[in-house]
């Protein structure tokens, strides 16, 4: 039965591509998302948050003051580095 279903499946050839193409993206998804991202930025109750990764010494570095800007919280980071 499982034989007769894959070989329907497979048999018309743009189903057949659009199915690879999808395990495709998963595949390239599944990859970005488990790579550590440098930083990330968010905004909560009108002040900006953020995170900054450091490759060297391995750690995550939090700044959980809040900024009322983006660039407040970039110009921050730059300044510490």
């Amino acid at each position: 039965m499982i034989d007769w279903l894959v070989n329907k499946l497979f048999w018309w050839t743009p189903l057949r591509q659009a199915i690879f193409a999808e395990v495709h993206m998963y595949d390239e998804l599944d990859k970005v998302i488990n790579q550590p991202t440098n930083n990330l930025s968010w905004e909560e109750g009108g002040l900006w948050y953020g995170y900054t990764y450091d490759s060297n010494a391995k750690r995550y570095y939090f700044d959980d003051i809040g900024h009322e800007s983006l660039i407040d919280l970039w110009e921050k980071r730059l300044e510490s580095k």
